[in-house]
């Protein structure tokens, strides 16, 4: 590809050449044996990208995966791979109904932990939990957006393993990886180290490449029929039959919340903040409440817990959060010491 999109070349699916099955198992011997997409031929790279997914009963064109290129400390080499992203779990937990819930979370240090419940409608359930550090690399504490974007990643960290964990696609985390960058791999499969913004934006958009009339990773696959390194392997697809009619169904909602749980979140989320004390807890209480019907509103943490779901009691620790964040956003720096330029009396001047 050119540096502009106007000047891009349309290459032919006949313009593909379709591998015999020496090809297809020399593939194979290289994902198993390393690991390292880099080392595969261009059209295996696209080809396995669409397998991958179809395996798992995923919609390819959402790209649920990330081409990811780190260093293998064993090894002491570069190496590339398929790394699922946030559109692979969304999907997975849409299609294994798995509903995930947080039973946990607690500053330990300067580590904040989340921990997670999943379930599915057989009634089997797992729980996995994240940590993330509040420290910047100065080790001092995140303020802010900083500390908000903090709490998020753990969250979203907790529940991607958890997903993971539970269809049986574990894969590490982007943080483990060293040196992880995501990599660029065009419709055609081949492996571009230094793209053009164009070439990213193409890679990652299907529906672009189809307008531009750009090879896709699925007109590649279909060219090669379907064969891709690893399609005789078994599928992990879920049994749709099993989960539209589930002989166990999800456990039911109770409308009240875990009172005693919820009260020990709201004190670890406000403890050393302005919100620790009494009146600025019921006065915020009274806020959040005051747009609800009159015989709900209150300025009681207990008595809003007492008629709360957990969804409800959750939403309102996330506000208050929030509020925290914000706050923390906009203090203001911290004042010098006043004596700190003083001048000694000694060295004063007459």
């Amino acid at each position: 590809m050119s540096d502009t999109a106007t000047d891009m070349v349309r290459v032919e699916r006949d313009d593909i050449i379709r591998p015999d099955d020496e090809q297809v198992r020399a593939a194979l011997n290289v994902i198993t044996g390393t690991g390292d997409y880099s080392r595969l031929d261009d059209w295996h790279r696209a080809a396995h990208y669409v397998d991958a997914c179809l395996s798992l009963g995923l919609n390819p064109r959402m790209r649920p995966f990330d081409w990811i290129e780190f260093y293998d400390s064993q090894t002491k080499t570069k190496k590339l791979t398929l790394y699922p992203n946030k559109s692979c779990t969304d999907q997975l937990a849409h299609l294994y109904r798995i509903r995930v819930r947080v039973v946990d979370e607690k500053v330990i240090g300067s580590l904040f932990k989340v921990g997670v419940e999943g379930t599915m409608p057989d009634g089997r359930t797992e729980t996995n939990v994240a940590y993330v550090d509040l420290t910047d690399s100065d080790g001092k504490p995140l303020r802010g957006q900083k500390y908000g974007n903090a709490l998020m990643k753990c969250h979203t960290k907790a529940k991607r393993r958890l997903i993971l964990g539970m269809v049986g696609l574990m894969a590490p985390d982007l943080d483990d990886l060293k040196g992880a960058r995501v990599a660029v791999v065009d419709g055609l499969g081949r492996y571009l180290e230094h793209p053009t913004e164009e070439e990213r934006e193409l890679a990652s958009n299907p529906s672009l490449q189809q307008a531009l009339q750009e090879p896709t990773y699925e007109e590649t696959y279909a060219a090669h029929g379907g064969a891709a390194p690893l399609s005789g392997t078994p599928t992990q697809q879920p049994d749709l039959c099993t989960y539209c009619a589930p002989k166990a169904p999800y456990p039911r909602q109770t409308f009240r919340c875990d009172k005693k749980h919820w009260l020990g979140v709201w004190h670890m989320v406000v403890k050393d903040t302005f919100l620790q004390s009494d009146e600025a807890r019921h006065d915020f209480v009274y806020w959040y409440t005051s747009a609800w019907p009159e015989d709900r509103r209150t300025n009681s943490l207990s008595t809003f817990l007492d008629r709360a779901t957990d969804r409800q009691a959750e939403a309102l620790v996330n506000r208050a959060r929030e509020t925290l964040a914000e706050r923390a956003s906009f203090a203001p720096a911290e004042a010098d010491d006043p004596h700190e330029h003083d001048i000694d009396d000694e060295s004063r001047p007459e």
